[in-house]
Order: C-alpha cells, then structure tokens, then sequence
C-alpha cells in the first residue's frame, strides 16, 4: 500500500501519449505510413516503437535507426513534418482514454484543482487529440513541444504550463508514464506520479515519484488530503 498526501496540492498537470490516451497503435500507424512515403516498407505486425517519448522527428529517427535505414535527404526536420501529418490524417477518435481517466479530471476539477498537459506532442495536434477524447475543456491550459521551442525533459515546457496556471512547482503533481517525464518533473521541482501502464521502462525508477500506479481507478474519486493507492 503506497499513502500519497494530496495536501498543498494545486495544479495537476499531465503527458499526454501514454498517460491520458493510449495512442501506440497511431504513433506506430503514422509512423508505417512515413517509411512507405520515403519508399520503403511498412513496419511489421506488432511492431514495438524503440522511443515513445521524444519529439515527432525523434520517435521517427530512432525507427529508422532500428529498421537500419538512412535519414531522407531533408534530415529530422522532414521526418518530424511526415509523421505530424500523417498523424494529423487519423481518424479522430481512434486513440482511446485509458480507464478511469476521464472521472479522476471531472474529480480534481470538482476540487477546484486546475488542470493542464505538457506534451511533446505539437501543440495543435494534442488539442485535436484531447478534443477527439471528450476532455479538453477540462484542462485549463494545454502546451506541446513547439509551445516553448523545447521538449522535455528539459525543465522549461512544465515550468512553462504552471506559469499559464499561475501555481508553483511545490504546489503541483505531473502525471507521467516515461523517463522523459519523470526526469523534467526532478528538473523543474515538481512532485512526480507515475502512470505504469503507459510506454514507459524501468528508467523511470532512478527518478524521484511520490506514487506509482497501473489504473486510474486506483485513485481515489475526489482527491483527500490524505490518499491510499493500491
């Protein structure tokens, strides 16, 4: 049993690919449609993505790293350019809210908790993703990679979304599911809680968390001062 004190806590703020939504199969799908665009093969059945937590132009670079394939002649730039439109290009919807996400915000909000994401995502792809869900309304501010110019883990996206909301970094938790995640809450001061069942590894361990859970359901309907995660 894991006692996480909710005391002090103002803001929440989350990732969003592998924290909110569970969007593997349209990173992969996008990704597949990027390598035949640039002629080559599509990526096999039940294919795993060697990075789920960087940048578009990141996730798309180490997959041609693994396949053994050459950057195009426009580099990383063209790589994050193809796969952001064909990720643009997926059905809405399609990418599904993990369980129990969607009554833990209507919760926090009903706590007067304020809401945010911090993605890497491209900013107006996680609003087209967030809407699709059903949520964005809840979030009372949403930021991506190309908000600040920088991606996490650098400190700047987080720190960045809390000033939008005007709470502290000792105020504040940031829900995430990889390193990436866990390493920018240590650099910016903010408490960190750890979704398991999202993309991230074992790397997340060597990180500061106050709580490490597998469900939303887990956590408690209204937020206590004081909570018992399973």
């Amino acid at each position: 049993m894991q006692t996480m004190d909710w005391s002090g806590v103002r803001a929440m703020v989350f990732d969003m690919d592998g924290t909110l939504l569970n969007t593997e199969q349209v990173i992969i799908d996008s990704a597949s449609q990027v390598l035949e665009q640039l002629g080559h093969a599509p990526l096999p059945q039940g294919y795993h993505m060697p990075n789920m937590f960087g940048t578009a132009a990141d996730l798309m670079a180490d997959v041609l790293i693994e396949r053994g394939l050459p950057l195009p002649q426009g580099g990383r730039a063209q790589l994050g350019l193809l796969f952001e439109r064909f990720y643009a290009a997926q059905p809405a919807g399609v990418a599904q809210l993990y369980d129990g996400v969607r009554q833990w915000l209507h919760a926090a909000k009903a706590l007067g908790l304020k809401l945010g994401v911090c993605t890497n995502k491209q900013h107006a792809l996680a609003l087209v993703g967030l809407q699709a869900a059903g949520i964005l309304s809840l979030f009372d501010t949403v930021t991506g990679r190309d908000t600040y110019g920088i991606a996490k883990p650098d400190a700047a996206p987080l720190l960045g979304t809390l000033q939008a909301l005007q709470v502290s970094p000792q105020d504040s938790v940031f829900f995430g599911d990889t390193h990436a995640d866990a390493a920018c809450a240590q650099a910016a001061g903010v408490r960190f809680a750890w979704f398991t069942t999202g993309f991230g590894t074992d790397h997340v361990r060597a990180y500061p968390q106050v709580l490490a859970f597998a469900d939303y359901r887990q956590l408690p309907s209204v937020a206590p001062r004081t909570a018992q995660i399973a």
